[in-house]
Protein backbone atom coordinates (compact mmCIF):
# COMPACT_ATOMS: atom_id res chain seq x y z
CA UNK A 1 0.00 0.00 0.00
CA UNK A 2 1.33 3.80 -0.85
CA UNK A 3 1.93 6.00 2.03
CA UNK A 4 -1.40 7.97 1.12
CA UNK A 5 -3.17 4.55 1.55
CA UNK A 6 -1.86 4.06 5.04
CA UNK A 7 -2.55 7.70 5.87
CA UNK A 8 -6.10 7.53 4.53
CA UNK A 9 -6.03 4.68 6.98
CA UNK A 10 -4.52 7.18 10.15
CA UNK A 11 -7.41 10.07 9.12
CA UNK A 12 -10.11 7.77 9.18
CA UNK A 13 -9.29 5.66 12.45
CA UNK A 14 -8.58 9.46 14.07
CA UNK A 15 -12.26 10.49 12.65
CA UNK A 16 -14.00 7.17 14.24
CA UNK A 17 -11.81 7.57 17.45
CA UNK A 18 -13.65 10.75 17.73
CA UNK A 19 -16.71 9.96 17.64
CA UNK A 20 -16.19 6.47 19.33
CA UNK A 21 -14.68 8.10 22.81
CA UNK A 22 -17.80 10.18 23.66
CA UNK A 23 -20.23 6.92 22.87
CA UNK A 24 -17.74 4.67 24.84
CA UNK A 25 -17.31 7.10 27.79
CA UNK A 26 -21.33 7.09 28.17
CA UNK A 27 -21.07 4.08 28.94
CA UNK A 28 -18.61 3.66 31.46
CA UNK A 29 -15.67 2.82 29.11
CA UNK A 30 -12.73 5.38 30.40
CA UNK A 31 -9.49 3.95 29.75
CA UNK A 32 -9.12 6.21 26.52
CA UNK A 33 -10.50 9.84 27.10
CA UNK A 34 -10.54 13.07 27.00
CA UNK A 35 -9.99 15.51 23.44
CA UNK A 36 -7.20 16.48 20.79
CA UNK A 37 -6.06 19.02 23.42
CA UNK A 38 -5.17 16.55 26.14
CA UNK A 39 -6.01 12.45 26.06
CA UNK A 40 -5.75 10.07 28.62
CA UNK A 41 -4.74 6.58 27.68
CA UNK A 42 -5.02 4.51 30.66
CA UNK A 43 -2.50 6.26 33.17
CA UNK A 44 -0.84 8.32 30.45
CA UNK A 45 -1.90 11.75 29.08
CA UNK A 46 -1.05 13.30 25.57
CA UNK A 47 -1.64 16.79 25.95
CA UNK A 48 -1.13 19.35 22.85
CA UNK A 49 2.03 21.29 23.63
CA UNK A 50 0.51 24.81 22.64
CA UNK A 51 -2.31 24.31 25.03
CA UNK A 52 0.20 22.89 27.69
CA UNK A 53 2.60 25.73 27.18
CA UNK A 54 -1.08 28.03 26.85
CA UNK A 55 -1.78 26.62 30.99
CA UNK A 56 1.53 27.24 32.13
CA UNK A 57 1.57 31.24 30.71
CA UNK A 58 -2.05 31.45 32.13
CA UNK A 59 -1.13 29.86 35.56
CA UNK A 60 2.55 30.31 35.89
CA UNK A 61 2.98 27.21 37.36
CA UNK A 62 4.69 24.02 35.46
CA UNK A 63 3.07 21.00 36.90
CA UNK A 64 5.24 17.45 36.33
CA UNK A 65 2.11 15.59 34.91
CA UNK A 66 1.77 18.57 32.20
CA UNK A 67 4.97 18.96 31.42
CA UNK A 68 5.43 15.01 30.74
CA UNK A 69 2.32 15.05 28.73
CA UNK A 70 3.59 17.67 26.49
CA UNK A 71 7.21 15.84 26.01
CA UNK A 72 5.01 12.34 23.90
CA UNK A 73 3.76 14.97 20.66
CA UNK A 74 7.23 16.67 21.09
CA UNK A 75 9.37 13.52 20.86
CA UNK A 76 7.34 12.34 17.86
CA UNK A 77 7.56 15.87 15.80
CA UNK A 78 11.15 15.64 16.48
CA UNK A 79 11.45 12.11 14.70
CA UNK A 80 9.17 12.29 12.76
CA UNK A 81 8.26 16.12 12.16
CA UNK A 82 4.51 17.20 11.95
CA UNK A 83 3.17 14.06 11.21
CA UNK A 84 0.22 14.85 13.31
CA UNK A 85 -0.74 17.61 10.83
CA UNK A 86 -1.31 15.69 8.00
CA UNK A 87 -1.69 12.26 9.60
CA UNK A 88 -4.48 13.04 12.50
CA UNK A 89 -5.48 16.14 12.62
CA UNK A 90 -9.54 16.26 11.68
CA UNK A 91 -9.38 19.50 10.15
CA UNK A 92 -6.41 18.84 7.79
CA UNK A 93 -8.55 16.00 6.91
CA UNK A 94 -11.84 18.12 6.10
CA UNK A 95 -9.77 20.99 4.40
CA UNK A 96 -8.47 17.93 1.81
CA UNK A 97 -11.90 16.85 1.33
CA UNK A 98 -12.87 20.40 0.45
CA UNK A 99 -9.98 20.69 -1.51
CA UNK A 100 -10.84 18.02 -3.97
CA UNK A 101 -14.49 18.72 -3.98
CA UNK A 102 -13.62 22.06 -4.68
CA UNK A 103 -11.13 21.47 -7.38
CA UNK A 104 -13.62 18.45 -8.78
CA UNK A 105 -17.03 21.37 -9.27
CA UNK A 106 -14.44 23.44 -10.41
CA UNK A 107 -13.53 25.98 -7.84
CA UNK A 108 -11.02 28.80 -7.89
CA UNK A 109 -9.83 30.20 -5.34
CA UNK A 110 -9.50 34.54 -5.69
CA UNK A 111 -5.97 34.86 -4.20
CA UNK A 112 -2.47 32.48 -4.68
CA UNK A 113 -0.10 32.97 -2.13
CA UNK A 114 3.07 31.50 -1.61
CA UNK A 115 3.45 28.96 0.98
CA UNK A 116 5.27 30.61 3.96
CA UNK A 117 6.16 30.23 7.43
CA UNK A 118 6.37 34.10 8.28
CA UNK A 119 2.50 34.94 9.15
CA UNK A 120 2.17 31.39 10.76
CA UNK A 121 4.86 32.37 12.93
CA UNK A 122 3.88 35.77 13.76
CA UNK A 123 0.49 34.71 14.63
CA UNK A 124 1.69 32.19 17.38
CA UNK A 125 4.18 34.65 18.39
CA UNK A 126 1.52 37.63 18.89
CA UNK A 127 -0.82 34.80 20.42
CA UNK A 128 1.88 33.76 23.18
CA UNK A 129 2.74 37.37 23.83
CA UNK A 130 -1.06 37.91 24.52
CA UNK A 131 -2.09 34.72 26.47
CA UNK A 132 -0.18 35.54 29.83
CA UNK A 133 -1.76 39.08 29.37
CA UNK A 134 -5.14 38.21 28.86
CA UNK A 135 -5.02 35.62 31.47
CA UNK A 136 -7.33 33.50 28.95
CA UNK A 137 -7.11 30.08 27.05
CA UNK A 138 -6.74 32.06 23.47
CA UNK A 139 -5.14 29.09 22.12
CA UNK A 140 -7.52 27.08 22.45
CA UNK A 141 -10.09 29.19 20.55
CA UNK A 142 -7.30 28.57 17.58
CA UNK A 143 -6.94 25.39 17.77
CA UNK A 144 -8.97 23.45 14.93
CA UNK A 145 -8.26 19.69 16.18
CA UNK A 146 -9.25 21.00 20.17
CA UNK A 147 -12.22 22.37 18.91
CA UNK A 148 -13.80 19.25 16.13
CA UNK A 149 -12.64 17.08 19.16
CA UNK A 150 -14.56 18.86 22.05
CA UNK A 151 -17.83 19.76 19.20
CA UNK A 152 -18.07 16.31 18.36
CA UNK A 153 -18.53 14.77 22.29
CA UNK A 154 -20.73 18.09 22.91
CA UNK A 155 -23.06 16.98 20.10
CA UNK A 156 -22.85 13.41 21.23
CA UNK A 157 -23.34 14.21 24.68
CA UNK A 158 -25.77 16.81 24.44
CA UNK A 159 -27.13 16.69 21.15
CA UNK A 160 -26.26 20.70 20.55
CA UNK A 161 -22.52 22.52 19.46
CA UNK A 162 -21.21 25.66 20.30
CA UNK A 163 -20.38 28.54 18.43
CA UNK A 164 -16.48 27.93 18.39
CA UNK A 165 -17.51 25.50 15.80
CA UNK A 166 -17.89 28.13 13.22
CA UNK A 167 -14.20 28.72 13.00
CA UNK A 168 -14.08 25.48 11.58
CA UNK A 169 -16.90 26.39 8.94
CA UNK A 170 -15.09 29.95 8.22
CA UNK A 171 -11.74 28.09 7.50
CA UNK A 172 -13.62 25.87 4.68
CA UNK A 173 -15.37 28.77 3.52
CA UNK A 174 -12.09 30.53 2.77
CA UNK A 175 -9.93 27.79 1.79
CA UNK A 176 -12.76 26.74 -1.19
CA UNK A 177 -13.21 30.55 -2.36
CA UNK A 178 -10.51 32.82 -1.06
CA UNK A 179 -7.24 31.02 -1.40
CA UNK A 180 -6.43 26.90 -1.39
CA UNK A 181 -5.39 25.58 2.28
CA UNK A 182 -4.99 29.22 3.69
CA UNK A 183 -5.36 27.81 7.19
CA UNK A 184 -2.69 25.07 7.31
CA UNK A 185 -0.02 27.01 4.86
CA UNK A 186 -0.52 30.36 6.98
CA UNK A 187 -2.76 30.49 9.91
CA UNK A 188 -2.55 27.26 12.34
CA UNK A 189 -0.92 27.68 15.78
CA UNK A 190 -0.89 24.33 16.32
CA UNK A 191 0.86 23.14 13.92
CA UNK A 192 3.12 25.98 13.60
CA UNK A 193 4.42 25.44 17.50
CA UNK A 194 4.81 21.73 16.37
CA UNK A 195 6.52 22.71 13.06
CA UNK A 196 9.66 24.32 15.97
CA UNK A 197 10.42 21.01 17.40
CA UNK A 198 12.94 19.89 14.10
CA UNK A 199 16.58 19.02 14.56
CA UNK A 200 18.80 17.54 11.46
CA UNK A 201 17.62 13.86 12.38
CA UNK A 202 13.92 14.56 11.72
CA UNK A 203 12.41 12.83 9.05
CA UNK A 204 12.68 15.06 5.80
CA UNK A 205 11.47 14.64 2.47
CA UNK A 206 15.21 15.05 -0.04
CA UNK A 207 15.66 14.58 -3.37
CA UNK A 208 18.35 11.78 -3.69
CA UNK A 209 19.19 12.03 -7.36
CA UNK A 210 21.98 9.55 -8.79
CA UNK A 211 22.40 7.08 -12.09
CA UNK A 212 19.94 4.93 -10.70
CA UNK A 213 17.30 7.13 -9.39
CA UNK A 214 16.87 10.24 -12.29
CA UNK A 215 14.54 12.59 -11.94
CA UNK A 216 12.67 13.88 -14.92
CA UNK A 217 11.85 17.04 -13.54
CA UNK A 218 8.12 16.55 -14.90
CA UNK A 219 6.97 18.41 -11.65
CA UNK A 220 4.57 15.79 -10.65
CA UNK A 221 5.73 15.84 -6.71
CA UNK A 222 4.53 19.79 -6.92
CA UNK A 223 1.67 19.24 -8.42
CA UNK A 224 0.65 16.24 -5.78
CA UNK A 225 1.10 18.71 -2.78
CA UNK A 226 -1.90 20.20 -1.45
CA UNK A 227 0.73 22.64 0.47
CA UNK A 228 1.86 23.91 -3.26
CA UNK A 229 5.33 23.25 -2.33
CA UNK A 230 7.96 22.39 -4.95
CA UNK A 231 9.98 19.42 -3.85
CA UNK A 232 13.06 20.26 -6.95
CA UNK A 233 13.03 24.23 -5.52
CA UNK A 234 11.94 25.03 -2.60
CA UNK A 235 12.75 24.83 1.21
CA UNK A 236 10.41 22.19 2.49
CA UNK A 237 10.27 22.95 6.38
CA UNK A 238 8.85 24.16 8.78
CA UNK A 239 5.82 24.25 5.33
CA UNK A 240 6.13 20.46 4.62
CA UNK A 241 4.22 18.21 7.18
CA UNK A 242 5.26 14.58 5.77
CA UNK A 243 2.02 13.50 4.02
CA UNK A 244 4.07 11.48 1.29
CA UNK A 245 1.68 12.90 -1.32
CA UNK A 246 5.14 13.96 -3.53
CA UNK A 247 6.93 10.53 -2.93
CA UNK A 248 3.67 8.41 -3.83
CA UNK A 249 3.67 10.84 -7.38
CA UNK A 250 7.32 9.73 -8.01
CA UNK A 251 6.56 6.56 -7.31
CA UNK A 252 3.84 6.25 -9.49
CA UNK A 253 6.55 7.51 -12.50
CA UNK A 254 9.68 6.24 -11.05
CA UNK A 255 8.70 3.14 -9.10
CA UNK A 256 11.72 1.69 -7.13
CA UNK A 257 14.00 4.21 -9.03
CA UNK A 258 11.89 7.14 -7.79
CA UNK A 259 14.88 9.84 -6.79
CA UNK A 260 12.44 11.31 -4.01
CA UNK A 261 12.42 9.41 -0.68
CA UNK A 262 11.74 9.88 3.43
CA UNK A 263 15.42 10.32 5.49
CA UNK A 264 15.82 10.60 8.54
Amino acid sequence: MKLTGWRRLCQSATLALLVALPLLNQRGLTWVNGTLYSLAVGPVWITDPLIGLQTILTTWTADGVLLLSMLIPIGIALVFGRIFCSWFCPQNTISELADVLGRRVGLRQLCTFKPTPHCRYTILGLLLVAVPLAGLPLASLLSAPGIISVQTAKLIYEGTVGAELGLIGLIVVAELLLARRLWCNHLCPVGSFLGLFRWRKTLKVVMNEDGDHPCGHCLACAKACQLGLNPLLDRLYPQCHNCGACLDACHDLKGAQKPLRFRF
